[in-house]
Order: structure tokens, then sequence, then C-alpha cells
């Protein structure tokens, strides 16, 4: 009788387990599928930001990093309208900012390749080419 006890909360606890970890990757994935997408929606608004708009941009994403300065997302988008408005080196420190707080963040390596490119850094356009193919597969 006590065996068939101890037995059945083994089966319990491990079912409970099994549960967990279950629901722990689907909300990892369902995460993850929010981030891409998200980013994707990120990277379409900022290409069609008029120029005349740039600062106003550049301003509203200061401030929110006033807030939550560990947003890797928002150095990236901070980034990639430095990267529109040809400020390369401001665009390249906070993509490397992004890239400190998350570096599995395949954006940003996209990102880095464009500005490294526009700066005729061919080497440093390749590592990070490298990287987004990297991490682009093991998605």
């Amino acid at each position: 009788m006590k065996r068939q006890l101890l037995l059945l909360l083994i089966g319990a606890a491990f079912i409970v387990l099994l549960i967990s970890i279950s629901t722990f990757i689907y909300l990892k994935h369902t995460y993850h599928s929010l981030s891409k997408s998200n980013i994707q929606t990120l990277e379409q608004t900022i290409q069609q930001v008029p120029q005349e708009k740039i600062d106003n941009v550049i301003a509203l994403l200061k401030k929110s990093l006033g807030k939550d300065p560990f947003s890797a997302e928002t150095h990236l988008a901070l980034g990639m309208v430095y990267n529109k408005n040809n400020l390369l080196d401001d665009a390249l420190s906070e993509l490397k900012m992004a890239l400190t707080l998350k570096p599995d963040l395949v954006n940003i390596y996209q990102e880095m390749y464009l500005i490294y490119k526009k700066k005729g850094m061919e080497n440093e356009a390749n590592r990070a080419l490298a990287s987004y193919e990297k991490l682009k597969k093991s998605e």
C-alpha cells in the first residue's frame, strides 16, 4: 500500500514537471515570436518616418531609454533611426549597447552589417553577417 502511494506520488510529480516544462517552452516560443514580429514592424515603421520627424523619434526613444535603459529593443530602434539619419557612429554605439543587453537579438547584427558596409568596414561587416546567419539558423 505504501509502495503504491509512493509510486503514485512520483508519477504525479513527474506529470507536473512535464506540464511545467511544456508551459515554459510554449511561453518562451510565444515571447520570441512576438519579439520578432514587433521588431519587423519597428523596421518598417522607421523606414516610413519622414526625414523631418527623425528628431522627434530620437527624442521619444531617448525618453524611453531614460525610463528603461536596459531595453535592448529600444537601443536597437535608436540605432536604426541613427542609421537612417546617417549618424553611423551613434548608431553603432546604440547597437553595441543592445548587443550587450541581448546578444541573441538577430536584428542587431543585421543593422550592424548595414552600417559597417556604409562605412566601408568589410571585415566587421562580414563578422556581423556571419553572426546574423548563425543566429538565423538557430531560430
